[in-house]
């Protein structure tokens, strides 16, 4: 017999399709390109997503469920549906917030940086960081890159001091601590804890890349002291450099991701004949100047949007959001549309494993000499641990944004930087913390990549052990979607982790990653 809450979720599932499916399209067009009618058109999707979940027939509906009456599986989805209204149905302040969150990122994507009257690309300002010796280039290429902060930066201070209302309204403390528990149901101290122990063990790896790095710099532009500028800039004798010298054109990098994964055995050229994957992959005017998958219907339709160039980057990019879009398209059909979806940081380890794939296994064998190949999967220790410093300086300053709202952002980022990337800006204040898309798009999302990190060094450690190197084996598909993408939200995160990796989560596998010389 169909129970109450039977009817009342299909009931609910029915209309929340349709309008969620609406909304989405709306993100990609407006992140795709990024006009005023676009942008129109995302704020009326999501006002009839609103309002849907404001109507009084889904809170009365709600009401009349007793959730102690539920099954385990009931109880999972009747959460998920009152999490849904929780998040999405603080009318007026909500709606206030994505506004904002909107009309920001709209004035940030209309940014063109100019360098010597010259307009140029984001893309290329990063180029020049990468590549660019002469320290007068690299100077106007980081001050155009600053403009597009500086642009920003009050409105994205006035968003979190709002975003601080609206989660203390709700009962918390800041915003940070209602986003890390509310969505992505992680305890605030055993976060703290958790990237408290990995740093403190990690901080002899990371002191000595900082002197190292230093060094380096120093020695490249001649100076005794290095400023902001100075940093980012490749080792011309370093895998990443020569690797780039390798990569001819866009076109090459997108037949090398798509061989990595036809050898493990998915078919990219297929998904795309039939429409279920839609790649936006070249930067263009009004379009969003980073990457990102979209999940626009779980199994049926993913997206990328990317802005690729041929370098290493671009092909890491294009792996990562592959690996997100692949995940979404696997769900098992008979799991509950509510189901359909995935937990952040598993998500993002399966991406960030595929992001670094070329560092471990052999898909650039054809492209670059074998010892070239041997000094690109050598570097892969080294990778691991700058990015690890990458997530300690944005959660810990983004911790500290919420925390402390009123404080001088510019300083925080500065002191951030100095203490866990080693980038001392000496007198410098500016507003770089403003240029990092997660922090107005996806906010308090970074925890989820640096547990990911930990999750995915467990990860990869257990394929191999059951598939061997997994882009030689087309058997690799099958086993990440029949014993892991196929449940989507189905089970915990953390009953994912250990019926994926038969144990639970440790720091244990990346630490070794990252002390292993290069």
């Amino acid at each position: 017999m169909v129970n109450q809450f039977t009817i009342f979720k299909n009931t609910f599932i029915s209309k929340y399709k349709k309008l969620s499916k609406e909304c989405e399209l709306q993100v990609w067009n407006f992140y795709t390109n990024s006009t005023d009618k676009n942008m129109e058109a995302l704020k009326l999707a999501k006002k009839n997503l609103d309002i849907f979940f404001k109507s009084n027939k889904i809170k009365d509906g709600l009401k009349k469920i007793n959730p102690e009456s539920l099954s385990k599986a009931q109880r999972r989805h009747y959460d998920y549906i009152l999490k849904k209204i929780d998040n999405e149905a603080l009318s007026k302040q909500k709606k206030e917030l994505d506004d904002m969150e909107i009309a920001i990122s709209q004035k940030y994507n209309k940014y063109v940086p100019y360098i010597d009257h010259q307009a140029t690309s984001l893309s290329s300002i990063n180029y020049i960081i990468q590549n660019e010796e002469k320290p007068e280039i690299r100077k106007k290429a980081y001050a155009a890159k600053i403009k597009g902060g500086n642009l920003i930066a009050n409105d994205l201070k006035m968003l979190v001091l709002k975003r601080n209302e609206y989660a203390q309204k709700l009962g918390y403390d800041n915003f940070f601590k209602y986003k890390l528990k509310k969505e992505f149901n992680v305890d605030s101290i055993f976060l703290e804890k958790l990237l408290n122990e990995v740093y403190e063990k990690a901080k002899p790896f990371i002191n000595k890349l900082f002197e190292e790095e230093k060094k380096r710099l120093k020695k490249v532009f001649h100076t005794p002291t290095l400023k902001a500028y100075h940093y980012g800039l490749l080792d011309k004798n370093g895998p990443t450099k020569r690797l780039n010298e390798h990569l001819s054109d866009v076109n090459q990098i997108i037949e090398i991701a798509k061989s990595t994964y036809n050898h493990m055995g998915f078919d990219i050229n297929q998904l795309i004949t039939k429409k279920r994957l839609v790649l936006d992959l070249l930067p263009r005017k009004n379009k969003n100047t980073h990457g990102f998958s979209f999940q626009i219907e779980p199994r049926k339709d993913s997206r990328i949007l990317a802005n690729l160039s041929n370098n290493e980057r671009s092909l890491a990019t294009l792996n990562h959001e592959l690996g997100h879009c692949l995940y979404d398209l696997n769900y098992s059909k008979s799991i509950c549309f509510l189901d359909k979806d995935t937990y952040p940081a598993i998500t993002e380890a399966v991406a960030m494993m595929m992001e670094t794939i070329h560092k471990k296994e052999n898909i650039l064998k054809q492209i670059v000499p074998a010892n070239l190949l041997k000094q690109i999967k050598g570097s892969y220790a080294k990778g691991e641990l700058l990015f690890l410093t990458r997530c300690l300086t944005f959660i810990n300053f983004e911790k500290e944004m919420y925390n402390n709202p009123h404080k001088n952002f510019a300083r925080l980022w500065k002191d951030m930087c100095v203490k866990y990337m080693g980038i001392d800006k000496t007198k410098t204040l500016d507003n770089e913390w403003a240029t990092i898309p997660h922090f107005l798009s996806y906010p308090v999302y970074y925890q989820n990549y640096f547990r990911a990190s930990l999750i995915k060094a467990q990860m990869y450690k257990h394929l191999t052990s059951e598939l061997g190197e997994l882009t030689k084996n087309k058997k690799t598909a099958s086993y990440l979607i029949n014993h892991l993408f196929k449940y989507g939200i189905s089970k915990t995160e953390n009953e994912l982790i250990k019926n994926f990796t038969k144990k639970q989560l440790s720091s244990a596998d990346f630490i070794r990653t990252i002390s292993k010389k290069s």
